[in-house]
């Protein structure tokens, strides 16, 4: 049966989180979601926060799934991480795009993509 793509963004979602956590990010949020929009996972090591995209494809050979990450996206994760620092203080911050092949279950973590 074929997974819906909530389903495969979900799937993507939960192996970002393993990864992160697995290199030594707490995971705060998932699913951050306010009028701005929604920021996919909100982690933090050493003291930083990182507000991390999560974009994951079946079939990499195309094009990095980081690629889809417009201006348009960027600029409402930033709007987005401004409320969330309104509600839990400033911090330093940084932001991920987490690219996940579904293929081949592996995740490749894209530090501040947004500068």
């Amino acid at each position: 049966m074929k997974l819906s793509t909530k389903d495969l963004g979900d799937q993507g979602e939960n192996l970002a989180a393993l990864e992160l956590q697995k290199r030594g990010y707490q995971i705060l949020e998932h699913n951050y979601r306010k009028r701005t929009g929604e920021i996919d996972l909100i982690a933090q090591k050493d003291n930083i926060i990182y507000f991390v995209e999560v974009k994951a494809q079946n079939n990499l050979s195309f094009s990095a799934p980081a690629d889809k990450v417009n201006a348009r996206k960027r600029q409402r994760i930033a709007n987005t991480a401004a409320i969330w620092f309104a509600e839990h203080g400033e911090s330093d911050s940084s932001f991920l795009v987490a690219e996940v092949d579904l293929a081949t279950q592996t995740v490749v973590l894209i530090e501040d993509f947004l500068q």
